[in-house]
């Protein structure tokens, strides 16, 4: 029997070259923080929901990264659904909302549940992911969201660093 993939028992060789382990492990780890959030804010306390929270956007934006836009329109409902999911976190980050936190923590799991199944099915093949885009040319897209939130960034923080003098 296969152990069980977590957080805690992934070692660096056992992800090299594979995506889809990342993403498993991403969901995971997301699951992880937010029921660390969860479980912190009944108690006020704060500080800990609040890294718990900050570190659960964090990942949603690397799952983010992780998006492979030549797949469509899956692809880009899984953004939108990505962002839906930052969005809830942050607002239950600002307002401590328990229900919101719940709601995301939802999403992810069904996910999360969804991916561990279409990678155990291609498992049992013993095929490689199939190809949605058979036939069709790959291409990147001019921009990912998620790094051109990452280049908005980095272009303010350099901004503030060395401000021009009129």
């Amino acid at each position: 029997m296969e152990r069980v993939i977590t957080p805690e028992n992934v070692e660096l060789s056992d992800i090299h070259d594979r995506p889809e382990l990342i993403t498993s492990l991403l969901y995971k780890k997301f699951l992880q923080k937010i029921d660390e959030a969860i479980e912190a804010t009944p108690r006020r306390k704060y500080d800990k929901a609040n890294s718990a929270l900050q570190l659960c956007n964090d990942i949603v934006t690397r799952l983010g990264f992780g998006i492979k836009y030549e797949a469509g329109v899956l692809a880009d409902r899984l953004e939108m659904l990505y962002q839906y999911v930052f969005e809830l976190v942050l607002e239950a980050n600002r307002t401590k909302d328990v229900a919101k936190m719940e709601e995301a923590k939802r999403i992810i799991k069904d996910l999360d549940e969804a991916w561990t199944i279409a990678m155990e099915k291609v498992k049992q093949s013993g095929n490689a992911a199939p190809s949605t885009t058979a036939g069709i040319k790959a291409r990147r897209p001019a921009l990912n969201p998620y790094e051109r939130m990452e280049i908005d960034q980095e272009t303010l923080e350099q901004a503030q660093a060395k401000p021009r003098e009129l």
